[in-house]
């Protein structure tokens, strides 16, 4: 569904990406982690086509996003970090003008739909900027789904959420899975065995660890916490591959001071 390769992003001197992939499909739930700074914001810009890679490519369903931009942003739904709101509009007005924006059909059914879904019903309206930190995240989260996007992109989706509501968040992000393919950056690493099904650490703009949650645990033995601040701290890079991989990933390394542990099979 979203395949994501080679992108890297500079900003004058500072490479915020450098030479990123990966790949979800439809049914995964992928927790994009790494410390502040790492370019996880920059990599989910590049996607929803916010800011243009140096180099590199994103292709959703086999298509290059370059090639079909608007038909490409339709299919995803993103929750920024700082989502912008329109303070003086009511939840309800708010989902109404995106609705209308994206040209949507049965436009009152689909922001009933998502308000019952997120709870914002007793809400709709009242103005955004009297509400809580927790109900504008949920108002930013309905303008994300309502257009029922295959794609979607949350960072930071439960950020000022109360347990309840985190827990009802969480439930809905496992519905939604079942029929797209989800990216959620969040530095709540309990989060990531609770809805994701693959892992994905960048630290200083490259990969040091793609796989499943259970797997990152069960090769290092820890706890989440544990493992993550480890990974990062060292810089080591896990890798899957064949010898023949390892052989050329360490002839392109010897200059660099991370540590590259090896995963693969003898063939």
């Amino acid at each position: 569904m979203l395949k994501v390769t080679n992108i890297t992003k500079s900003f004058g001197e500072f490479k915020a990406i450098n030479k990123l992939s990966f790949e979800i499909k439809i049914g995964d739930v992928m927790g994009f982690l790494g410390p502040n700074g790492a370019g996880k914001t920059t990599s989910m810009r590049v996607i929803t086509q916010f800011l243009k890679p140096d180099s590199g490519s994103v292709h959703i369903n086999k298509i290059n996003i370059n090639d079909d931009p608007i038909g490409s942003k339709s299919l995803i739904g993103y929750l920024p970090e700082g989502v912008p709101l329109y303070q003086d509009f009511s939840a309800y007005l708010y989902l109404k003008y995106v609705a209308e924006v994206r040209n949507l059909e049965n436009v009152e059914e689909k922001i009933q739909n998502i308000l019952l879904d997120l709870q914002l019903d007793d809400i709709k309206d009242v103005p955004i900027e009297t509400l809580s930190k927790g109900y504008k995240r949920r108002v930013g989260l309905a303008q994300a789904l309502i257009h029922d996007p295959k794609i979607l992109i949350l960072d930071e989706p439960t950020d000022g959420l109360d347990p309840l509501q985190k827990f009802e968040v969480r439930r809905l992000i496992k519905d939604l899975s079942k029929k797209k393919a989800i990216i959620i950056s969040t530095h709540i690493l309990d989060e990531v065995p609770e809805v994701c099904n693959k892992c994905l650490i960048i630290n200083n703009g490259e990969k040091i660890f793609e796989g499943t949650p259970a797997q990152l645990k069960k090769r290092k033995g820890k706890n989440l916490d544990e493992v993550f601040r480890e990974l990062v701290v060292t810089n080591e890079k896990i890798f899957e591959g064949t010898p023949a991989q390892l052989k050329k990933s360490k002839s392109k390394s010897k200059s660099k001071k991370s540590v590259k542990v090896f995963r693969g099979s003898p063939q």
